[in-house]
C-alpha cells in the first residue's frame, strides 16, 4: 500500500473455476482462503460459494487472482479442484491445489546414475503430469534412488535441503527448484503504515556444524569410481555451518567430495533460516509469493527491518471483513 492509497479499500477477485465465468462468481463467493508454501507442504485453496453457483467437478481448473479495487488482482493459486462439500446450508465448500498436491500423491522406485538434481526433479515432475518453471541443476548426483516409501514431492523437497535450495509451486501452478530470496525485494512494508502485526521469534539455529558422511570414491578417483569401496571416511565426508550441535548424516546417495560439501552447507543454510522467523499480517498482497524476498523498514525494534524471505502465506478474502494476507518470514542473511 502506497502513502496515496485510500484508507478505505474495496477488496476484489478474479476466480475462474468449473463451468461458470469469472463474473458468475462476484456475487456467489462468500471467502476465499488460500495457503501456500514450500515443499513438502502442500498448497490449499477453499472457496465457499453459494449453493446456488455453476456446477464445480472435482478435477475442474481453479485460478485464483486476488487483490484490491485500486490494485488489480494478482494471480495467488492455480490448480484443480480435489473435493466439493455439499450442504443444506446453502453454501458449498470447494477445495483445490496445485502441483504440490499432484507430486505428493506420487510416489516411484527408480535409481538416478550421474544425474543432478534438477534433473531427478525434473523426471519426476514429467512423470508426475506436472508443469516445470525454474528448476536449477543443483549439485551432480553419482547415483540417487527414488523409492516408494516417500512421496515425490518428499524426494522433491529432500534434494532440494541437500542442494541448498527450495522446492515449492509458482502462482501458475509450475514446479519451482533453485535458491531461496534472489533479486531485489519484490515489496517493501512500512510500520505504521501497511503493517498490521508483526512478531518474530529469534533462537539458534538446529542444528549448528553439518556433517555428512557418503559412500565411494568418486571426486578422489574420478566419477566412474562411485560405486568403490572406501576404507577412509574422510574423503567422502562434507562439512558446514558452525557451532554446536553437531549434526552428523550419512546419505549414502551422495559419493563425491563436492556433492557432500553441498549438502552439508545445504542443510546447515536450511537450518539457519529458522534461527530469526516472523509472522507479518498485512493488507491483502498477492506480489509477496513463496520464495521471493520482502523488506520492512520503520519498526521501531531494529531486528524487524531489513529483508525477510517469504516462506509461507495465508491469504484470507472474505467479503464480510476484507482482505488480509499472513507471511511467514524467514530472515535473509549472507
Amino acid at each position: 500500500m502506497s502513502a496515496a492509497a485510500p484508507a478505505v479499500r474495496k477488496p476484489e477477485f478474479t476466480l475462474t473455476l468449473g463451468s461458470g465465468s469469472a463474473s458468475d462468481w462476484q456475487d456467489l463467493v462468500a471467502s476465499i482462503s488460500v495457503d501456500v508454501g514450500l515443499a513438502p507442504a502442500v498448497d490449499v485453496a477453499e472457496i465457499v460459494v453459494s449453493s446456488r453457483a455453476p456446477a464445480v467437478k472435482l478435477g475442474d481448473t481453479v485460478d485464483v487472482m486476488l487483490g484490491f479495487e485500486d490494485d488489480p488482482p494478482g494471480a495467488v493459486l492455480t490448480g484443480v479442484v480435489h473435493s466439493v462439500h455439499h450442504t443444506v446450508g446453502g453454501t458449498t465448500r470447494v477445495v483445490a491445489s496445485d502441483c504440490g498436491a499432484a507430486l505428493a500423491a506420487f510416489r516411484a522406485d527408480q535409481g538416478y546414475e550421474q544425474q543432478s538434481a534438477g534433473d531427478v526433479v525434473r523426471d519426476l515432475a514429467t512423470k508426475a503430469a506436472v508443469s516445470v518453471g525454474s528448476v536449477d541443476d543443483g549439485p551432480s548426483l553419482p547415483y540417487y534412488v527414488v523409492d516408494s516409501r516417500s512421496t515425490a514431492w518428499e524426494h522433491v523437497a529432500r534434494l532440494a535441503e541437500l542442494s541448498g535450495f527450495a522446492a515449492w509451486a509458482g502462482v501458475s501452478g509450475e514446479l519451482v527448484f533453485g535458491p531461496l530470496g534472489t533479486g531485489a525485494p519484490s515489496k517493501t512494508f512500512t510500520y505504521g503504515q501497511d503493517v498490521l502485526e508483526f512478531d518474530a521469534l529469534e533462537a539458534a539455529p538446529l542444528p549448528g556444524e553439518v556433517v555428512v558422511v557418503g559412500e565411494g570414491a568418486a571426486g578422489s578417483q574420478g566419477s566412474d569410481a562411485w560405486n568403490w569401496t572406501v576404507n577412509d571416511a574422510v574423503p567422502v565426508t562434507g562439512s558446514g555451518g558452525s557451532g554446536d550441535p553437531l549434526a552428523l548424516l550419512q546419505l549414502g546417495a551422495l559419493r563425491s567430495a563436492d556433492a557432500l560439501n553441498g549438502a552439508a552447507q545445504g542443510v546447515a543454510a536450511t537450518a539457519k533460516l529458522g534461527a530469526l522467523t516472523a509472522r507479518l499480517l498485512v493488507p491483502g498482497t498477492p506480489d509477496a509469493a513463496v520464495g521471493l524476498p520482502v523488506a520492512v523498514t520503520g519498526a521501531p525494534d531494529a531486528t524487524l527491518n531489513g529483508s525477510w524471505i517469504v516462506r509461507g502465506v495465508r491469504h484470507r478474502l472474505v467479503k464480510t471483513r476484507g482482505y488480509t494476507s499472513l507471511l511467514l518470514l524467514a530472515k535473509a542473511g549472507p
